[in-house]
């Protein structure tokens, strides 16, 4: 029999770890949380002559602080309930298999049969054995005591069990649901640290564990896209399905539609900057027109010291815009132009094909200079925009996900998706 760590929840001990601590509970606290705790359940202070030996020594707060902490990390009561709901029943269809096979007598080994409770009952039990318990001198006999406490016994073992089938987190959530807000919650640590302890008192846990989660979640979490618009991220994750279907669920666009949120390369630059004041963990690429105006707007970003999690990016030149028809504005002629870094908006990429309305490709219309880039800036006229997105989407439909060939023109929104991919090298 090994040392374990536990989560305490006023009079019970659940969610039982051996011979180490579980990283998913140690990061629900801080090192602020450390503390030494006597057999009386007073906090020993520095200077306290207590002796440390009998102390426990483990992080302890308030059920209310805890449920605040995983309330902000989405593990709410609705879905901490849901989660045992689905648990129950996954538990269930194991147990009613396991009793087939030992009917049929293909099982050798008679370990007892656990059966689920109903979740009602199951919670209720767990908020018994939160409570204080009865003392022992308070039972008439022997019996009497082993069968109050046999019946906590069973509530941790039930949720012991659980743990095959429902996220740790979440049974952490259910416990700590039962106990009245000033209840004192933590993980107890004391029996890796004593005499015989593989953990270094000293050493700190959840900082360090909490920090190393951190540290992971880049490198785990999808990666985060900024578009100009609402329009930009959609049909860009539709483009992604087609051309990268491998990629659906590690790259995510944000999409703005049905919010009030404004367009636009300036309201990107400034939720670039919102999202490094943030401290968003998460990798994220913000990635802009090829235009004047996106050159423009990102200027400044790509002299600031962005931090590594965060890219800055243009859609890349594409050999069809180095000679594109254009119209100038002033003279109205027609003359063929390199519009990368012009006017190379979305509508650009989607395709030579969905390009060609009436038999020639959509024209660019050439603006003014913007002079912080020493450029013109130029886009497809209103009309020849929406145009080319309708055909986009209607190319969308008639592929399928990875089997492109002889489906048009995906060159474009292909260069983009890659470019995203090796953003950060």
């Amino acid at each position: 029999m090994g040392d374990h760590s536990y989560l305490v929840a006023g009079d019970c001990q659940f969610l039982y770890s051996r011979d180490h601590y579980s990283e998913e509970l140690a990061a629900l606290f801080t090192e602020t949380d450390r503390k030494l705790v006597a057999a009386d359940g007073s906090d020993v202070t520095p200077g306290d002559e207590r002796d440390e030996s009998e102390c426990t020594l483990g992080y302890f707060t308030t059920s209310h602080a805890l449920r605040q902490r995983l309330n902000v990390q989405g593990f709410t009561t609705r879905r901490a309930l849901a989660d045992l709901e689905t648990g129950v029943a996954t538990w269930r269809r194991a147990h009613d298999r396991e009793r087939e096979r030992r009917a049929q007598g293909e099982q050798l080994h008679r370990n007892p049969l656990r059966a689920p409770r109903e979740p009602t009952e199951l919670l209720a039990a767990i908020g018994e054995a939160i409570r204080p318990h009865r003392p022992y001198e308070s039972f008439a006999t022997v019996q009497e005591y082993a069968q109050y406490e046999g019946e906590f016994t069973e509530t941790v073992s039930d949720v012991e069990e659980l743990r095959w089938y429902v996220a740790e987190r979440s049974l952490a959530r259910l416990i700590i649901d039962q106990a009245p807000d000033d209840t004192r919650v933590g993980l107890d640590l004391s029996e890796l640290t004593g005499s015989w302890g593989r953990l270094d008192p000293s050493q700190p846990v959840a900082g360090q564990t909490r920090e190393r989660q951190l540290a992971a979640l880049p490198d785990i979490a999808p990666l985060i896209v900024l578009t100009e618009g609402s329009t930009d991220a959609r049909l860009l994750s539709k483009a992604m399905r087609m051309t990268h279907p491998h990629l659906v669920g590690f790259v995510r666009f944000i999409d703005y539609t049905g919010t009030k949120a404004p367009g636009g390369v300036g309201a990107l630059a400034l939720m670039v900057n919102a999202f490094i004041a943030a401290g968003v963990a998460n990798r994220f690429v913000a990635i802009a027109d090829n235009d004047a105006g996106g050159h423009e707007a990102f200027a400044k970003l790509k002299k600031q010291k962005l931090p590594a999690e965060c890219q800055v990016r243009h859609y890349p030149d594409l050999p069809l815009l180095t000679s594109y028809p254009t119209i100038d504005a002033a003279s109205s002629t027609m003359s063929l132009t390199n519009v990368n870094g012009v006017a190379g908006s979305l509508e650009m990429y989607l395709g030579r094909d969905v390009l060609m309305i009436g038999g020639t490709l959509a024209p660019v219309h050439l603006g003014a200079v913007i002079p912080a880039v020493q450029r013109r800036q130029g886009a497809l006229s209103k009309f020849h925009k929406a145009l080319v997105q309708k055909a986009f989407e209607q190319k969308i439909k008639a592929a399928r996900p990875g089997q492109l060939s002889g489906t048009g023109d995906w060159s474009g929104v292909h260069a983009i998706i890659e470019d995203l991919v090796h953003a950060f090298g």
